[in-house]
């Protein structure tokens, strides 16, 4: 079924708060409430960051919900002094702010079970809400969210911690959903990977201009994603996803594929293989991917995180002359360890990945980026790559892995 994406006339934006997010965190939040609002066939038009300041967060929240039918606020709903995100949003509102008995019952009875018998007296204040709100319950933390109706507005209070932000908003936006079910219009995502976003522009512009459609190309580090946010013929829809298929070959993935990580694991059970990997620079990454797949034991063997050469010779068995004549960021060591990670890890398959993620540790013959990947197949087949990334140390990880899997997709499609 094509995805779905609500109409204009249902405008969203988030209010992340946060002064830390304004220095040198990263804001996870609006990943993951753009990941959840996505895959419901929602878009957000706009985030913005406020800092822990009552100034900021009002002018932040009103001009938002001036502009939006919905806001989304993560953030500042904590116990200490500098979490007032409640009392902002209540200023603002011009709503007083009330004790909820339901409210501080819940967070003595999660405190309770933790064992601890002593509520700290600052907690309490995580147990007022703005008058008139809907409380959204938190199964995880002690800070409940609220849900504000100011007239045909809606304000979406959730906690920013990720473990406890993500539950609550699944659970508001599949109520969201149902409820704007009628005003949403079709979008399609076609899936492209090892292909540079430039090039896939270059093909698809002309064709979707000639159809008149609207798109978006999106650029992740695992694929280039084109979606398509009008309405056109189904006979249009087949003619250039046969476009794409003769043009981008096996870097074609499909319309709204999974993630790569998923792919490359339905691959593995289909032909009932077994993988293991073998990894440097990247430090298990490529494992820990793997892994957050359910099912992932079935065919997942391990991974070998041989950072420095003496755990590359001991445990992969790659030759000292090897490492010493051409390095270990190389093709020939990328393909040893291959080798390696197949035989230690019995498996039918394999994935080695080696490099210089940076920032430093380059040189002139082998710059900060430089990454060799290795392939291990049944029947002793094994191949082994160069590439050069761009970006900083995780961009760079991130993008080794992605294209060891992509590799491996590919491999294993051959016939």
């Amino acid at each position: 079924m094509p995805k779905r994406i609500i109409s204009k006339s249902c405008r969203i934006e988030v209010v992340c708060i946060g002064s830390e997010l304004l220095y040198d965190r990263i804001n996870t939040d609006i990943n993951i409430i753009s990941g959840i609002l996505g895959r419901a066939g929602f878009s957000i038009s706009r985030c913005v960051i406020a800092g822990d300041d009552r100034k900021e967060i009002m002018d932040a929240v009103g001009s938002s919900v001036e502009r939006s039918r919905i806001t989304f606020v993560t953030g500042g709903l904590g116990p200490t002094s500098d979490d007032i995100t409640k009392e902002s949003i209540a200023e603002l509102l011009r709503r007083k702010l009330i004790f909820s008995e339901e409210i501080w019952d819940g967070i003595c009875r999660r405190f309770y079970a933790r064992g601890v018998k002593n509520i700290p007296e600052i907690n309490k204040k995580q147990a007022y809400a703005v008058e008139g709100s809907e409380i959204l319950k938190n199964e995880v933390g002690t800070a409940p969210g609220l849900l504000i109706k100011e007239g045909e507005k809606t304000i979406v209070i959730l906690p920013g911690p990720p473990v406890e932000l993500a539950p609550m908003a699944e659970q508001y936006v599949k109520k969201l959903k149902r409820e704007k079910k009628s005003s949403v219009i079709k979008i399609r995502r076609f899936g492209i990977s090892g292909i540079p976003e430039s090039a896939v522009e270059e093909e698809v512009n002309p064709i979707l201009k000639n159809y008149g459609a609207k798109y978006t190309i999106l650029a992740h580090p695992q694929m280039i994603e084109i979606l398509i946010s009008s309405d056109i013929a189904p006979a249009k829809l087949r003619d250039f996803e046969r476009r794409l298929k003769k043009r981008f070959g096996d870097g074609y993935l499909g319309v709204n594929p999974p993630s790569l990580p998923e792919i490359l694991a339905g691959l593995l059970k289909r032909k009932k293989l077994t993988a293991a990997f073998a990894e440097s620079c990247t430090g298990g990454l490529a494992g820990k991917l793997i892994t957050d797949i359910p099912g992932s034991s079935d065919f997942f063997r391990g991974s070998f995180v041989v950072y420095g050469n003496i755990l590359k010779r001991r445990i992969l068995k790659v030759p000292k002359t090897v490492i010493k004549k051409y390095g270990a960021v190389s093709e020939q060591t990328a393909m040893h360890m291959a080798k390696g990670a197949k035989k230690a890890g019995k498996s039918e398959v394999s994935l080695s990945i080696t490099g210089i993620a940076g920032p430093s540790g380059g040189s002139e013959e082998k710059p900060v980026g430089l990454v060799c990947i290795g392939i291990g197949m049944p029947k002793n087949r094994f191949y082994a790559y160069k590439f050069l990334f761009s970006g900083n140390r995780e961009r760079i990880r991130e993008r080794a892995v992605y294209q060891g899997f992509d590799l491996l997709r590919k491999h294993l499609n051959e016939k």
